[in-house]
C-alpha cells in the first residue's frame, strides 16, 4: 500500500507543479499584456501571489520526488501530512536525499510557511478590492513604495510561521518514537529516515499519567492566532466589499466598470474558496483533531494531495473569471481564424477609473 501510495503520489506531484508552473506563468502574462489600466496596482498585486504559487509549487517540489529516469534518480523525498492520536506533522521522506536534517526541516517548515504566506497574500487582497470600491481615495496607501509594505506583510506572516515551527516544533526523540509505528506501517518508513515539524500535545507516562507538551501547544496556538487575523480579516472586508458592489450595481457607473469590479470579486471569492477547500478547512481539522482525541489519521491521505493541489488550481479563477484574460487565453489556446475573416471589435467604455 506505502509502495502504490507512492507511485500515485509521484506522478500526480509531476503533473500538478507542472500544471501549476504553466497556469501561473501564462497569468503573469495575461495580467502584464492583457489588464486594464483601470485595475492599476492590483495587477502588481496579483503578479506577486502568482510569483508566491510559483515558489510554492517548487519547495513543494523539492521535498518531494521528481522522478526516477532509468539509473538517474533526480530527487528522492516525500512529504507527509499526517495526524495520528495525539499528534499532527509535516513529515519528510530522507532516504536517499542528498539533504542535512536541519537543512530539509528548514525546506519542510518553509512548506508550512508557504501557507501562512497565501492567507495573508488572500486578505490582502481583500483589502485592496474593498479600499477601490470605497473611492475615497484609500487607494493611495497601495501607491509607490507603500506597496513594498503591503508585499512584505505576507512575507513577514509566513517567517513567523517558520521561526514557530523551529522554535516549539523541531524533531525530538519522544516523539519521533511516538511516529515511529504508525509510520512504518502507513508509508513503510523508519523513524530514522524522516524529519517533520509537528505536535505532539498530551503524552502518557509509564504510570498512566497525562501530560501535556507546553512548548508544542503554544506553538500549535500560535500557528492559529496566525490563520485567525487574516482569516477574519478576508470576513471581514469580503462582507464590506459585498455590500459596496451591491451599491455599485445600483449606480450610474459604466457597464464595463460595473462588470470588471463584479468579475475580479468573483476571482478573489473563488481564490479564497480554493484556499480554504484545499488548504483552511482540511489542515485545520487534522491539526485541531489531537487535541479533541479525534483519530482521523486515514484522512491525512487526502490532505497531503489536497495541500499539493492547491498552487495548481489556484491561478485558474482569475483566468477563467476576467474577461479580457479568458478572451486572451482562449484566442491563444484555439486555432486563428483565416487572414480574409474579419473579426468585429468592441469598443468599452474606459472612461472611469475602478480602482
Amino acid at each position: 500500500m506505502a509502495s502504490t501510495f507512492s507511485v500515485i503520489k509521484s506522478s500526480m506531484q509531476f503533473l500538478t507543479v507542472t500544471f501549476s508552473l504553466i497556469m501561473n506563468c501564462v497569468l503573469i502574462y495575461l495580467v502584464i499584456t492583457k489588464s486594464s489600466k483601470k485595475m492599476g496596482n492590483y495587477r502588481h498585486l496579483m503578479c506577486f501571489f502568482s510569483v508566491f504559487s510559483i515558489v510554492y509549487a517548487i519547495l513543494d517540489w523539492i521535498v518531494q520526488p521528481v522522478s526516477v529516469m532509468g539509473d538517474l534518480v533526480l530527487h528522492k523525498g516525500f512529504q507527509y501530512i499526517h495526524s495520528h492520536g495525539a499528534s499532527f506533522s509535516m513529515i519528510m521522506d530522507l532516504r536517499e536525499s542528498a539533504l542535512s536534517p536541519d537543512v530539509a526541516f528548514f525546506f519542510v517548515a518553509s512548506l508550512a510557511g508557504c501557507f501562512g504566506v497565501t492567507i495573508y497574500a488572500i486578505a490582502i487582497n481583500f483589502i485592496f478590492r474593498y479600499f477601490a470600491l470605497q473611492r475615497e481615495g484609500r487607494l493611495r496607501y497601495f501607491a509607490g513604495k507603500r506597496l513594498l509594505y503591503w508585499f512584505s506583510i505576507p512575507i513577514l506572516g509566513g517567517f513567523s510561521w517558520v521561526y514557530l515551527c523551529w522554535l516549539s516544533m523541531y524533531p525530538e526523540p519522544e516523539f519521533t518514537d511516538y511516529l515511529r509505528d504508525c509510520i512504518k506501517s502507513s508509508y513503510d518508513l523508519d523513524a530514522e529516515n524522516i524529519t517533520y515539524t509537528g505536535s505532539y500535545f498530551y503524552r502518557i507516562d509509564k504510570n498512566g499519567n497525562v501530560n501535556w507538551s507546553i512548548e508544542n501547544t503554544l506553538g500549535a496556538v500560535g500557528l492559529n492566532v496566525l490563520m485567525l487575523i487574516p482569516f477574519t480579516t478576508i470576513l471581514i472586508f469580503g462582507y464590506k466589499s459585498y455590500q459596496k458592489i451591491n451599491k455599485l450595481m445600483l449606480q450610474g457607473e459604466s457597464d464595463y466598470t460595473k462588470r470588471l469590479q463584479m468579475q475580479l470579486y468573483k476571482a478573489l471569492v473563488a481564490q479564497t474558496i480554493i484556499p480554504m477547500v484545499f488548504l483552511f478547512f482540511p489542515i485545520g481539522i487534522l491539526f485541531s483533531a489531537p487535541l479533541f482525541h479525534l483519530n482521523i489519521e486515514k484522512g491525512s491521505v487526502i490532505v497531503t494531495f489536497f495541500y499539493s493541489l492547491y498552487p495548481a488550481v489556484d491561478p485558474i479563477p482569475i483566468i477563467m473569471f476576467v474577461d479580457d484574460f479568458r478572451i486572451a487565453f482562449f484566442a491563444f489556446c484555439t486555432p486563428r481564424p483565416p487572414k480574409n475573416q474579419v473579426a468585429s471589435v468592441i469598443s468599452a467604455d474606459a472612461t472611469v477609473d475602478v480602482s
